[in-house]
């Protein structure tokens, strides 16, 4: 399977060759989301996170891909500290479920995977996966249970995206952050929810939308381009604790 965004060596848990493997909550638990701009936002969490974090749209050759806004250019994320919290109320989801993602091997059932360079992982210190006679424990239970959730919540994305695209409504844009010194600074190459497309929807589309649920979803994504000043303003918000595990939810995903 392909890489996706943090993911360095992905593999399937394995009673066997995992048997011993335990996970703990690294002491800088987010570092490995400090240089990431764009994080994958799901339709789920648009609602949630409206006042704390930016949703925009990746231009792709399909439909545009939700994501969170965290940094003014490639290489920074204003919303991890420099020891590795999160700096407001709301961590996405594709933060929590890492290091595990649902990983398709060909002829066979998804399966749950884990990213096997990561920090939190050994055989001495932290929560165990197994039993001794190779049953799951709890934290394991939990890992699947919410990317399962995280996989069918981004087939909903797409899905929405898909719609907006067919329906016309994105639109390029520029997004302008002012930090406290008046300074302004640019973000280039997103896309947003055209307004005025959107209020010119023929009713049996708007409909449609609201029907699917869609209309929240537009609405939330609209709101949430206010916290743009954020992201020149490091994320002031006050640091957030970690979540106990990667996997905890958050009321998304």
């Amino acid at each position: 399977m392909s890489k996706p965004l943090f993911y360095k060596n992905v593999v399937p848990l394995n009673t066997e060759t995992h048997r011993e493997l335990r996970m703990r909550v690294p002491d800088k638990p987010l570092r490995f989301a400090r240089e990431a701009n764009l994080i994958p936002a799901l339709i789920d969490e648009f609602v949630p996170a409206l006042g704390h974090l930016p949703v925009a749209f990746l231009p792709s050759a399909g439909a545009p891909s939700a994501v969170f806004v965290t940094g003014l250019a490639p290489g920074s994320n204003a919303f991890v500290s420099e020891d590795g919290h999160w700096r407001v109320a709301y961590v996405p989801a594709y933060l929590r479920r890492y290091p595990f993602i649902i990983g398709e091997v060909q002829g066979q059932e998804p399966v749950l995977c884990i990213d096997d360079s990561y920090e939190g992982l050994g055989k001495k210190s932290g929560e165990r996966f197994f039993s001794k006679d190779g049953r799951s424990e709890p934290p394991l239970t939990r890992a699947l249970e919410f990317a399962q959730s995280y996989r069918a919540a981004a087939e909903r994305t797409e899905a929405f995206s898909a719609r907006l695209r067919e329906l016309e409504l994105f639109r390029s844009v520029t997004l302008d952050a002012k930090d406290q010194a008046g300074g302004r600074t640019s973000v280039h190459g997103l896309m947003v929810v055209d307004e005025e497309a959107l209020a010119a929807l023929p009713d049996e589309a708007a409909l449609s939308l609201h029907r699917a649920g869609y209309l929240r979803a537009i609405h939330a994504h609209l709101f949430s381009l206010r916290t743009v000043s954020r992201l020149a303003e490091g994320g002031d918000e006050g640091t957030a604790p970690a979540p106990d595990a990667p996997f905890e939810t958050q009321g998304a995903a």
